[in-house]
């Protein structure tokens, strides 16, 4: 059982593959199910489920594999993990993107950001998910003010639109960019273009989406992780290097899922070209497609160890166990 943290979207697409397109879908529970494909199976494993995430969900990820003990796997954030690694600990052991694709956007005609500070000079409401880690940190740097957050945002277009885009918002570089873009009719009755700045380039350099098990469950799925790990990656470089089978078949399970969210071919064309454009499908530093970037782990700990303490956030002693590298030695990395 893998838990992601959002409905199907492209960068979940290694995921997808270990399925590939024959699997089922069962639009009343959000998941797409089936037999593992041949050259992903090891240590045992012959199925695979996959869970929609975001608000299929009535929980975050962290509960949910925390009180479910038929999740192996969960997405979660780097920052995320060190948020819960006292109340719910994790331990990340893959990657599934180099870069976070998330981003904070605006309307250019309305709104000037060209630095961080400028976020906060706008005064403008900043819609994010509620919980986000960044979100504590910018406001930790003074980028922008406890005012402007708005944590009630629900991924749904709705405010934006209401609100003709006089407003910051969270999402996607590989998503919304283009839907906003392309799709929601938001400005004078017609989509207009948008302006971004990825978290990463503003110096909160998470790992998205973590392939995440539970602390207590490491040591019991060892002998696993061990063979199954490399298959997992090796079904992300396979994915990354053919996407369209998969990214076709995540539109048709969001179809069937018939929700505010949809995908399409177009959509996700453009998303895979800022993907690559961005390098965020990188290898990693030691050419493997999976292991973590210790240095950059640090840093992570660094700035977000002494941020829980000022919030009274308790974690644990060390966050940089929230990652171990253990099982990427044999797994494989992208050509090129």
């Amino acid at each position: 059982m893998i838990q992601t943290d959002w409905w199907p979207e492209l960068e979940h697409g290694g995921t997808y593959q270990l399925i590939g397109t024959q699997g089922v879908i069962n639009k009343t529970s959000f998941r797409y199910s089936g037999p593992i494909q041949p050259q992903y199976g090891a240590g045992g494993v012959e199925t695979v489920e996959i869970r929609a995430g975001g608000d299929a969900i009535a929980t975050s990820v962290t509960n949910e594999i925390k009180t479910d003990d038929s999740i192996t796997f969960a997405y979660v954030t780097l920052g995320g993990a060190m948020k819960v690694s006292a109340s719910s600990p994790v331990v990340g052991v893959a990657k599934t993107l180099e870069i976070n694709p998330q981003i904070l956007y605006w309307d250019p005609a309305q709104t000037t950001i060209k630095t961080p500070t400028d976020l906060k000079k706008t005064g403008k409401t900043v819609n994010h998910f509620d919980g986000m880690t960044y979100i504590d940190w910018f406001i930790s740097q003074d980028y922008m003010s406890a005012a402007q957050s708005n944590p009630s945002y629900t991924g749904s277009p709705s405010d934006w639109i209401s609100q003709a885009g006089d407003l910051v918002q969270q999402g996607f570089a590989t998503n919304e960019v283009y839907k906003y873009e392309n799709i929601y009719k938001w400005k004078n009755g017609a989509p207009a273009p948008v302006q971004y700045a990825l978290l990463n380039d503003w110096g909160f350099r998470d790992y998205p989406a973590m392939l995440s098990v539970r602390a207590d469950k490491l040591a019991s799925l060892t002998p696993c992780l061990k063979v199954l790990i490399p298959k997992i990656q090796s079904a992300w470089i396979d994915y990354l290097n053919e996407p369209t089978p998969i990214t076709d078949l995540i539109t048709t399970i969001n179809d069937s899922y018939d929700t505010f969210w949809k995908t399409s071919p177009e959509l996700n064309a453009a998303g895979l070209k800022i993907l690559e454009l961005n390098k965020m499908a990188a290898n990693s530093k030691d050419g493997t497609y999976c292991s973590f970037d210790t240095e950059r782990v640090d840093d992570m700990a660094g700035i977000l160890g002494e941020l829980f303490v000022k919030r009274g956030v308790q974690v644990a002693d060390d966050l940089t166990a929230v990652v171990t590298n253990e099982f990427c030695a044999n797994a494989p990395g992208r050509d090129g």
